[in-house]
C-alpha cells in the first residue's frame, strides 16, 4: 500500500510540474490604496489591453463578471470591483511589450486601501482588525471581510493555484502611508517576504521584491519621508530588492494618491525594473544558442528619445535566455541612431538605419538578426504618438484615428527640443473633415498645461501654418528654435482621422531632416568632418559638418 500511494504521489507531481507552463510568468501584488488603484481608468487604460496579459481575481467579481481564482484578460480594475488603476496595469502591458511573443504575464492583485502593513502578517492581523473603530473605520472593516480578513491568507491560496498554471517571478509592494516613517517597517516587509517565499517554494535569489515609493516631496507629498526613511533602506534588507521611483509622477493633489498618469509612469517603471532583473539572471546561463530574436524588430522614434529592447537567445529545446548586453550592436548609419546598454537611442532627427546584432555563445557559435530603426518627427504609429499627452485619449495605428477627452492634447513630444526655424511651412492632412473641432499645437514646453501656438482646423482637411511670426495664447512669440511639443487637441466629440504632417517649404512638398541641416551651395572652406568629428575628404553621403553646419548630401 505504502508503494502504492508513493507511486500515486509520484505520478500527481509529474503532471503538476508537466501542467506548469514556464512561459506564463505570474507577478504577486500586495499593498494599500496605491497598489489597489485609486484614479478612474480612463478609455486608453481599457483599450488594446494584450491578450496575453492576465489577471487572477483574488475576490469574485459582479460587474464585470469574474470567478475568484480564475484567470481574465487584464482589464481594469485588477483588484477588487470597484477599485481603480494601479501600477499593475502598465507594469503587465510593458512586459507584454518588451518581453517575447510566447511569454504570458499574470498578475494577482490583493491590497486593501488604508492597511497598515500588519494587515498583511499573519500574526497581528486579527489583533489589528480588531483594534479598528466599527463607527469610523467600518469601510476598512469591510475591505478586510472581502479577503476573509486575512488578505495574505488570501495572496498566497491564489498564488498556489497560479503555480500550477506558470511561474511566479517576482513580487510588488506599494505600502507605506499608515506606517509612514516608521523605523521597524523594513523589517516587517522583509518577513511578510521571507515568508511568502517559504509558503510558496520560491528563492531569493530567482523571486526579486520590487518596492514602489510613495508620492515624492517635490509633487508634494504628504507621506514623501518614508520613502528616505524607510523604503531606501528594504535593499539593506531584502538582497534582490528595486526600489521603484515615484519621481515625476503626477498626484491628484490629496498628497496620497497618483493620477492616472501617475499610475502609467510608475507602472512602467516598475516593469522596467523586472526587466533588468530577468536580464542578470540570464547572464551566467551555459547553453548553445539556434537563434536570437529582439523584443522588437521595428522602433521608430522621435528625434533625441530612447526606448528600452531586449535581445532573446533560443536553445534548441526552445527555451529563452535575455542576452542583450552580452551581444554587439552595429548600426548601418550611427548619425541615426545607436545603443546604449538595453536602451536604443536616437541620434539623428530625420532617416532610417539597420542595426545588426552579433551574439556569441558559450560554444562559440555566432547567431545574429537585425533591428530596423527609423527617426521620424511626427510618426503615425501606436508606439509613436501619445494620444493622452493631456486629458485621456485613443490612437489607432492602423486607422490613424485620434481621440482625445474635450481639450485634451495628443501628439509628439522632443526631450532635447527641435529647431523648426528653417522652415517656411506645417502641413497638416487629415483623411476626413472632422467635427471634433481639431486644433495643432505648437510648444517650447513638454508641459501641455503651459502657453502654446494654436491653429484652428474648423473642418478643413488640411492645414498649412505658416511659420513666422507665431503667436502664443499668452500673447508671445513662439520660439522656431526650441520647439519641445507638437500635436492635435480636440473638442471630444468625434474622432480625427490622420493622413500625414511634415515641413514644406513650399507649402506642397515635403522636406525630410530638420534642425541645421541646411542645402549646400559653395563651402567657404576645404576642410570636411563627418557627424564623429572625422575629417573626409570631401562631402560624403549623408550627413557631413561645414563650416559648422550640417550639410545634408543625399
Amino acid at each position: 500500500m505504502k508503494r502504492l500511494t508513493s507511486v500515486l504521489v509520484l505520478m500527481m507531481l509529474c503532471m503538476t510540474s508537466f501542467a506548469q507552463d514556464p512561459n506564463f510568468h505570474v507577478y504577486l501584488a500586495f499593498g494599500q490604496s496605491n497598489m489597489e488603484g485609486n484614479a478612474t481608468p480612463e478609455a486608453q487604460d481599457k483599450a488594446n489591453v494584450p491578450a496575453r496579459f492576465k489577471m487572477m481575481a483574488a475576490v469574485n467579481f459582479s460587474n464585470p463578471a469574474r470567478t475568484k481564482g480564475k484567470w481574465y484578460t487584464a482589464v481594469p480594475p485588477l483588484c477588487r470591483e470597484g477599485t481603480g488603476l494601479t501600477p499593475c496595469d502598465y507594469f503587465g502591458r510593458t512586459l507584454c511589450e518588451k518581453l517575447p511573443e510566447n511569454i504570458t504575464v499574470g498578475i494577482i492583485n490583493v491590497a486593501i486601501g488604508g492597511t497598515k502593513i500588519e494587515g498583511f502578517m499573519q500574526d497581528k492581523v486579527a489583533s489589528y482588525i480588531a483594534s479598528m473603530n466599527p463607527s469610523s473605520e467600518s469601510w476598512l472593516i469591510n475591505y478586510f471581510k472581502a479577503y476573509d480578513n486575512d488578505p495574505y491568507k488570501r495572496l498566497i491560496d491564489m498564488a498556489k493555484i497560479a503555480q500550477k498554471d506558470g511561474v511566479i517571478k517576482g513580487i510588488l509592494l506599494h505600502q507605506g502611508c499608515s506606517n509612514n516613517m516608521q523605523a521597524d517597517w523594513p523589517e516587517k516587509v522583509k518577513t511578510i517576504y521571507n515568508r511568502m517565499l517559504n509558503d510558496l517554494g520560491l528563492s531569493a535569489d530567482e523571486v526579486p521584491l520590487l518596492v514602489g515609493e510613495l508620492v515624492g516631496e517635490a509633487e508634494k507629498g504628504s507621506c514623501s519621508g518614508h520613502n528616505s526613511a524607510c523604503i531606501a533602506k528594504m535593499p539593506n534588507y531584502v538582497k534582490n530588492c528595486y526600489i521603484i521611483s515615484s519621481k515625476g509622477c503626477p498626484q491628484r493633489g490629496d498628497g496620497l494618491h497618483f493620477t492616472a498618469e501617475g499610475y502609467r509612469i510608475i507602472g512602467r517603471r516598475y516593469a522596467e525594473a523586472m526587466l533588468d532583473f530577468l536580464e542578470k539572471s540570464d547572464e551566467n546561463a551555459q547553453f548553445d544558442a539556434v537563434s536570437i530574436a529582439p523584443s522588437l524588430n521595428e522602433m521608430v522614434l522621435t528625434p533625441g528619445s530612447n526606448s528600452i529592447f531586449a535581445i532573446y537567445a533560443k536553445d534548441a529545446n526552445g527555451k529563452q535566455y535575455n542576452v542583450t548586453r552580452k551581444c554587439t550592436f552595429e548600426p548601418e548609419d550611427p548619425s541615426v541612431a545607436v545603443v546604449n546598454g538595453i536602451q536604443m537611442v536616437a541620434k539623428g532627427t530625420d532617416g532610417e538605419t539597420t542595426v545588426h546584432v552579433t551574439y556569441t555563445d558559450q560554444s562559440g557559435n555566432v547567431v545574429t538578426t537585425d533591428i530596423k530603426v527609423a527617426i521620424s518627427l511626427f510618426p503615425l504609429t501606436e508606439n509613436g504618438f501619445d494620444p493622452s499627452i493631456s486629458g485621456s485619449g485613443t490612437y489607432n495605428g492602423n486607422t490613424k484615428a485620434l481621440t482625445t477627452t474635450k481639450d485634451g492634447f495628443g501628439g509628439w513630444k522632443y526631450t532635447n527640443s527641435i529647431d523648426i526655424s528653417s522652415y517656411k511651412y506645417l502641413v497638416v492632412r487629415l483623411r476626413l473633415p472632422s467635427s471634433a473641432k481639431p486644433t495643432v499645437r505648437i510648444y517650447n514646453t513638454t508641459d501641455a498645461a503651459g502657453d502654446y501656438y494654436e491653429y484652428a482646423m474648423q473642418r478643413n482637411k488640411e492645414a498649412v501654418i505658416e511659420l513666422s511670426d507665431l503667436k502664443t495664447k499668452g500673447g508671445k512669440t513662439l520660439n522656431l528654435k526650441k520647439v519641445q511639443m507638437i500635436g492635435f487637441s480636440t473638442s471630444g466629440t468625434a474622432s480625427v482621422y490622420l493622413s500625414e504632417i511634415f515641413f514644406s517649404n513650399d507649402g506642397v512638398t515635403p522636406i525630410t531632416g530638420i534642425e541645421d541641416i541646411v542645402k549646400m551651395n559653395e563651402p567657404k572652406t576645404n576642410r570636411f568632418y563627418n557627424l564623429n568629428g572625422q575629417r573626409v575628404n570631401g562631402l560624403q553621403r549623408g550627413i557631413n559638418i561645414v563650416d559648422g553646419q550640417k550639410i545634408m548630401v543625399k
